[in-house]
C-alpha cells in the first residue's frame, strides 16, 4: 500500500509539472505569435467629472405648476492616448420631474489629434463653433452664471433654433504669425435634420454638408477680452425634391475675468426656399453682466429672439423677450446656488413673472 501511495504521488507530481510546462509553452507561443494583435504596454489614464443640478421653478399664467426637477446629469470623460491624441466623451441623462425615468444621450464624442497650437483636428459629435456661448458652455450648468442658456442657444430638444450639435470634423487653432492673438475654427458636418424623409437617422439626408468658419481676436493688452464672429451655411432638405438654403451669421464681444463678466452676442438666421425669391431673416441674441462680490455674484441678462411666423422650420417657435435678474452663491468649491427672477414677454401675450432656483454641483 505504501508503494502504491508513493507511486500515486509521483504520478501526480509529474502530471502537474507537465501541465505547467505546457501552459508556459502556450503562453510563450501566444506572446510571440506575429499574427496576434499586440497589447498596449500601458492603459491611458481617464479623467472623469460629473455635473448635476436640482431645480425649482414657478411661473405666472403657465403650466405645469411650481415644481422641483432634476436637471441634466452630465458625465464628462477625457483621456490622452498619447502626446498628440486624446478622446472626449460627454454622456447626459435627463430625468422626469415626476418619477425616476431617464433619457440617456451621447452629446459629445470626439477624437482629437493635436499637431501643435496651430492645428487641432477633431472628429465625431461636437458642439458647433457658432458664436461664443455654444463653444464656451456645454452641458455642465455649474459653469454658467445664470439658470439656463440664452434662448438663441437653447438645445435642439428644448426648442432651440440653432444646430447646437454636429457630427463631422472640426479644426481649431491659433492663426500662425499672429502671436496667438487670432484663433480660428473650421467645421464640416451633416447639418441639422428638420424633416424625417427616411426611416434611418444615422446618415445625412442629402449630399450637401454644413460648413462653419469662425475667427476670434484676443488682444494681449486687454486680458479677458474676446471679439469674434462666425458664418454657418447648410442646404436643408424640406421634402423629397425641395431644400432650404440656411445661413447663420454671428458676432460677439466678451469680457470675462474671475470677478467681472460682460457678454453680448447677436445672430441673424436666414432661410430661403430653393426656387423662391423670398428670404426670411430672423434675429436673436443676449446681453449678460455679472460681478463677483466674495461668494456672491449678482447678474442680469437681456434675452431676445425675433422669428417671422412664415420662416421655414422655426416659424412656429415664436418670439420672446426676457429680462433676468438673479444672484449666485457659491458656499464651497464645486457647489453653487442660483436664484433668479424672470420677466417674460412671449409673442403678443402680456408679461409674465417667473422664479427659478437651481442647485449645481460637480463631483
Amino acid at each position: 500500500m505504501r508503494h502504491a501511495s508513493t507511486a500515486g504521488l509521483v504520478f501526480r507530481a509529474l502530471a502537474t509539472a507537465a501541465l505547467v510546462s505546457v501552459t508556459a509553452v502556450r503562453s510563450q507561443a501566444q506572446a510571440t505569435d506575429p499574427n496576434q494583435a499586440p497589447m498596449p504596454s500601458s492603459r491611458p489614464d481617464l479623467v472623469a467629472h460629473v455635473f448635476g443640478s436640482v431645480d425649482w421653478f414657478a411661473a405666472q399664467h403657465s403650466e405645469p405648476p411650481n415644481s422641483f426637477a432634476l436637471g441634466q446629469l452630465a458625465l464628462f470623460v477625457t483621456t490622452s492616448i498619447n502626446d498628440r491624441v486624446s478622446v472626449l466623451a460627454e454622456v447626459v441623462t435627463e430625468a422626469s420631474a415626476a418619477d425616476t425615468r431617464v433619457i440617456v444621450n451621447l452629446e459629445r464624442l470626439q477624437l482629437t489629434y493635436r499637431l501643435n497650437d496651430q492645428l487641432n483636428i477633431s472628429a465625431g459629435r461636437y458642439h458647433t463653433g457658432i458664436g461664443f456661448y455654444n463653444a464656451a458652455f456645454h452641458h455642465g450648468s455649474y459653469f454658467e452664471t445664470a439658470v439656463g442658456r440664452p434662448r438663441i442657444f437653447a438645445f435642439e430638444h428644448e426648442g432651440g433654433v440653432l444646430p447646437i450639435h454636429e457630427v463631422g470634423v472640426s479644426v481649431r487653432g491659433k492663426v500662425p504669425k499672429t502671436e496667438s492673438v487670432l484663433q480660428y475654427v473650421a467645421e464640416v458636418g451633416n447639418g441639422r435634420r428638420w424633416t424625417n424623409l427616411e426611416d434611418t437617422d444615422v446618415f445625412d439626408q442629402n449630399q450637401a454638408k454644413s460648413t462653419n468658419v469662425g475667427l476670434s481676436l484676443r488682444p494681449p493688452r486687454w486680458r479677458g477680452v474676446e471679439l469674434g464672429g462666425s458664418f454657418y451655411r447648410d442646404d436643408i432638405p424640406s421634402g423629397p425634391e425641395a431644400s432650404v438654403d440656411h445661413h447663420i451669421a454671428a458676432v460677439y464681444g466678451v469680457y470675462r475675468t474671475p470677478s467681472t463678466e460682460l457678454m453680448a452676442e447677436w445672430l441673424r438666421l436666414s432661410y430661403s426656399q430653393a426656387g423662391e425669391a423670398a428670404t426670411y431673416n430672423d434675429h436673436g441674441g443676449y446681453f449678460q453682466a455679472s460681478q463677483a462680490l466674495g461668494k456672491l455674484r449678482p447678474y442680469y441678462r437681456y434675452d431676445r429672439l425675433d422669428i417671422n411666423p412664415e420662416t421655414p422650420f422655426i416659424g412656429s417657435f415664436g418670439s420672446s423677450i426676457k429680462h433676468v435678474v438673479g444672484i449666485r452663491f457659491d458656499p464651497a468649491d464645486w457647489i453653487g446656488i442660483k436664484s433668479q427672477y424672470e420677466r417674460l414677454y412671449a409673442n403678443d401675450a402680456p408679461g409674465a413673472n417667473g422664479v427659478h432656483v437651481q442647485l449645481v454641483f460637480v463631483f
